[in-house]
């Protein structure tokens, strides 16, 4: 099981190690997942399905909004001030496909590494309490939205981005990545109106 400051000063890589070791172990199911995350593990758990979300698994059918749902359920948890995710028992005994899983992880080290060396403790009143429950708001609120959109081209990857860089913002005291996910989120916004302007444009 990682250390605490482990997930806080490398959570992209930390994670990662811990679904290396589950698709090893053949224990990809949630509940074991949430187990190796660690006592605090209300923003990893977080972290873990947003970028599932824009992993190569996203291409799986509903795979998306499972994660949307799982998001939810722990960002509503940090609004009320939670510390340790709560699964209803559904969600919890849902497993990861072990060979798609095991590409994902070599997929996602290469996408994802930047972030841990980029994330630093700074601008951290937003990310901070209370200030941050506004953040998990936020990232519930878009997660709400993936179903939605599935067939949206690129809404739920975006939506997926968003809510990764917000958490890690939020997990590394580092102001500038969570501002940096909320511009993702913003744009995510915008993807429907585009895609129907361009198939109107089209239509017409």
């Amino acid at each position: 099981m990682p250390s605490d400051a482990v997930l806080h000063d490398r959570p992209i890589a930390a994670i990662l190690d811990i679904l290396d070791e589950r698709v090893v172990q053949g224990q990809l199911d949630a509940r074991a997942l949430l187990q190796a995350l660690g006592r605090s593990a209300l923003l990893p758990a977080m972290i873990l399905p947003a970028m599932l979300m824009v992993s190569p698994l996203s291409a799986i059918p509903l795979f998306s909004s499972f994660c949307a749902v799982v998001i939810i359920f722990v960002a509503l948890q940090g609004v009320v001030g939670r510390t340790q995710p709560w699964l209803p028992g559904w969600l919890l005994d849902r497993r990861l496909p072990q060979e798609r899983t095991k590409n994902a992880v070599s997929v996602m080290r290469r996408l994802t590494g930047w972030l841990d060396r980029l994330s630093r403790e700074r601008l951290s009143l937003p990310v901070r309490r209370p200030l941050n429950r506004v953040l998990y708001l936020i990232c519930a609120v878009a997660a709400a939205c993936v179903p939605f959109l599935e067939l949206v081209p690129m809404s739920s990857t975006t939506i997926g981005a968003g809510v990764l860089l917000v958490s890690v913002g939020m997990l590394t005291r580092d102001g500038v990545i969570a501002l940096l996910g909320l511009a993702a989120l913003g744009l995510a916004s915008l993807l429907p109106w585009f895609v129907v302007t361009q198939v109107a444009a089209l239509a017409g």
